[in-house]
């Protein structure tokens, strides 16, 4: 048997090697390649045996031979859903960042939340796929109730900010209300919110932070919308803009919805910043040259997918919306903001 191990031959690396090709040429069975493979512990003789064999056949463990031997797969299931969007595609990006930091590969399932069948599919293949765990990129309420995610037979966290409830004095630190703030320091008092849907935790939490540092400042609120968080839903929320309180801050709850706000103003001759100040969310590249350049907080929306893969692979928060802690944004002040204007004439 010794001789088996110490020689090779011609043809040991020209074919891909299986645990009973190494077990074979070890002179071991494969129950003992296999217990080698899972970190178990062997006989010194037989672990050196099968170390020389693996070497000289030039073995390696591909992940689904390894899910097979040891139990533990090396690949995270990702739910996503509006990946057309900058924000999730950022969260996507360093989840797929911190996955690959540690060993593992992202299998990304894009889902169509308004069809039934794909959730089905979607969940089907999840639990027929070998995965260490599922994580779900910025999800929104309903979406979270269609997914029904206690069907899932392996662990998942859900990618979201800590949810702030009106009062909270941790809210004035959220960058949403580094936003607000900012305009309030540069005078003005007549604020108005055009906000993202309602039924995303992110929304809620923008609003919530405004409505905050209203309070805490003495400053007024004038309205509020809701709506998608496209440039459309910024424009027609536009058509809400309560002439008679005339406002002078419009803080929009995403880049996006801005650059609505920043087009139907220009439509109707409204001067940015002499008349009003307009302010976006998110730090998308191109804000820089919206006209005028727009004032946002630019959130590492990065970080909130590594954290999210972190806490599952951490068995933190596993089956729930874990303490990601808050976003990490700076401000962006530019020219879209400026001193107090006179509103919108009626």
């Amino acid at each position: 048997m010794a001789s088996q191990t110490a020689q090779s031959g011609p043809n040991d690396r020209d074919h891909a090697a299986t645990i009973y090709t190494v077990a074979e040429r070890a002179g071991v069975s494969h129950q003992t390649v296999s217990r080698y493979l899972k970190g178990e512990s062997l006989r010194p003789r037989n672990r050196e045996r099968v170390e020389q064999a693996l070497d000289a056949l030039d073995y390696r463990v591909n992940d689904d031979a390894r899910a097979l031997a040891t139990k533990k797969s090396r690949r995270i299931g990702a739910f996503v859903f509006d990946l057309d969007d900058w924000a999730p595609q950022r969260v996507l990006a360093g989840a797929a960042e911190a996955a690959r930091s540690a060993g593992y590969i992202l299998d990304i399932l894009r889902v169509d939340p308004e069809d039934a069948p794909s959730v089905e599919d979607a969940l089907r293949l999840m639990n027929t796929t070998t995965l260490a765990g599922v994580v779900v990129i910025s999800p929104s309420d309903p979406v979270l109730a269609r997914l029904q995610l206690h069907r899932l037979k392996v662990p998942w966290v859900v990618e979201a900010e800590p949810e702030l409830l009106a009062g909270d004095d941790w809210a004035l630190d959220h960058p949403f209300a580094h936003v607000v703030a900012h305009l309030a320091d540069l005078g003005h008092r007549r604020f108005f919110h055009i906000g993202g849907p309602r039924t995303w935790l992110a929304a809620r939490n923008r609003l919530n932070a405004y409505r905050e540092v209203l309070a805490r400042r003495g400053l007024h609120n004038c309205g509020e919308t809701a709506g998608d968080w496209g440039a459309a839903a910024g424009y027609e929320a536009m058509a809400s803009y309560p002439h008679g309180e005339a406002p002078t801050a419009l803080v929009a709850a995403s880049d996006q919805l801005a650059l609505g706000v920043l087009f139907w103003l220009q439509e109707h001759g409204v001067r940015v910043p002499e008349d009003v100040s307009v302010s976006g969310y998110d730090g998308i590249v191109d804000t820089a040259y919206y006209w005028p350049p727009l004032t946002t907080a630019a959130v590492d929306f990065a970080r909130l997918g590594r954290n999210t893969v972190q806490a599952l692979l951490g068995h933190e928060g596993l089956g729930r919306r874990p303490d990601l802690g808050m976003p990490v944004a700076q401000l962006i002040p530019r020219a879209s903001t400026g001193r107090p204007g006179g509103g919108i004439p009626g």
